[in-house]
């Protein structure tokens, strides 16, 4: 269903809020509708905050219920804003870095009025100053495509189990009665042994593997890898001191690395140092240290479980609970940007200027790129189903409207600005991220 669509239940909600009678007694100004509105007459809600000791003056399970909602709004107003702020650095580095024209970069300097507007502005500029210049004929006269591990977000079963917890009368959840998670994926725990995978399937690891390895391969003990690809670090023919490089024209790896090596084209290889990404066997842990372990683990570091999206609890809580509560989860998921690195064909002969513009546009772009694919990788269409899902069940919210004090009713109005523009603000923070991403294959 279109999110607009879903829009219409929950707006609805909002004027019926600021009708009801308590509106008048609840606010001071003359005109209290108006006050309602703005949201000035709800003290409990405020966009990022921690709503678990909010009062909102109900009893019974409509008081879990109602607080997941707004403890939803709240975390998923504050991610959309962050990640609108984020883009739009990262955009305006990119732009400026990858050599935008001077007066471009004014034009957008010199804009006033919507952080969202000026958000895209910079994406679009930025995307258009990639495409010009990482072509052939171009500056850099070069085609660039970024290499990377696509990012994950874990988010705490814990954290949702107690939010669906506070919807039941027992009250009564705890991580233990995750049955899932999305997609039917395993959870994820802090590793500190072997992790390996149902049904051969791969897993993430830092450390050793057994099978072959897709994303970093790490030297350890100063002994070189075998790389083909970008080498962060020292690049040489057979892996010894002084002998030649192997450095490519293109700037790419072949030979030995004493660093870090991504192969070309994201390839899976045999690693003889530390595995950083998918393992297709099994990942021992180095030296004891833990690692995110998406399988089974030998032995763990007793941490509660996380999921990538979502967890499904048995909880007993209402559909309505559970999908606040998993938006909240999910809004507030650890996402760990990946390593980026921009691969190179085509490049020749450049001019000390275009070779030291181009220096520096790599270096941007493996920089600032990361956080733009948070966005449309690991949060992305989730995060707006998210969104959704918290919309719809505040629609429900419509049926127990007796039962809310002043407090709550007048909350509501203010919870419905917030999803508004958190779908908004994500919506085209999404599309300009990607934008600028496809740009450069990701």
């Amino acid at each position: 269903m279109n999110l607009k669509n879903r829009l219409k239940p929950f707006t609805a909600l909002a004027i019926c809020a600021v009708a009801v009678p308590l509106l008048a007694s609840a606010c001071t100004s003359d005109n209290p509708i108006s006050k309602a509105q703005d949201g000035l007459c709800c003290k409990q809600f405020s966009v990022g905050a921690d709503l678990s000791a909010a009062d909102f003056k109900l009893t019974g399970t409509v008081n879990g219920e109602f607080k997941a909602f707004a403890q939803a709004g709240a975390d998923l107003g504050a991610v959309a804003a962050a990640a609108l702020s984020d883009v739009s650095i990262a955009c305006e580095s990119i732009a400026r870095d990858v050599g935008a024209k001077t007066d471009d970069i004014n034009n957008i300097d010199s804009m006033n009025g919507s952080a969202t507007a000026k958000m895209k502005a910079w994406c679009d500029l930025a995307t258009a100053t990639v495409k010009a210049n990482f072509k052939a004929g171009g500056l850099f006269n070069a085609t660039a495509t970024a290499r990377f591990q696509p990012p994950k977000c874990s988010a705490s079963v814990s954290a949702q189990a107690k939010c669906e917890g506070s919807c039941t009368a027992e009250a009564k959840c705890s991580a233990n009665a995750m049955v899932t998670c999305s997609g039917g994926k395993l959870p994820s725990v802090e590793c500190t042994g072997t992790c390996s995978g149902e049904a051969n399937a791969a897993v993430s690891c830092t450390g050793s593997c057994s099978g072959k390895c897709s994303g970093g391969c790490t030297a350890q003990a100063d002994v070189a890898v075998d790389c083909t690809g970008q080498c962060d670090g020292d690049c040489t023919v057979d892996g010894k001191a002084g002998s030649a490089s192997g450095v490519q024209a293109d700037g790419s790896c072949k030979g030995k690395c004493n660093g870090t090596c991504n192969a070309s084209g994201g390839a899976k290889v045999d690693c003889s140092g530390k595995c950083e990404g998918s393992c297709e066997g099994s990942c021992e842990a180095t030296a004891g240290a833990k690692f995110e372990c998406n399988g089974k683990c030998t032995k763990d570091a007793g941490t509660p479980p996380k999921c990538e999206g979502s967890a499904e609890l048995d909880c007993n809580a209402s559909a309505e609970c559970s999908a606040n509560c998993q938006a909240s989860a999910s809004a507030k998921a650890e996402c760990t940007p990946p390593k980026v690195f921009l691969e190179l064909k085509g490049s020749g002969t450049l001019s000390a200027e275009a070779q030291a513009q181009l220096d520096i546009a790599i270096a941007s772009l493996e920089t600032n790129l990361p956080q733009l694919l948070v966005v449309t990788q690991a949060r992305g269409k989730a995060f707006l189903d998210g969104i959704g899902a918290s919309v719809t069940a505040g629609g429900q919210l419509a049926g127990h409207l007796g039962d809310f004090s002043g407090e709550a009713a007048l909350c509501i109005p203010a919870i419905a600005a917030v999803l508004t523009s958190a779908t908004t603000d994500f919506t085209a923070t999404l599309s300009a991220a990607g934008s600028v991403t496809g740009a450069v294959g990701g």
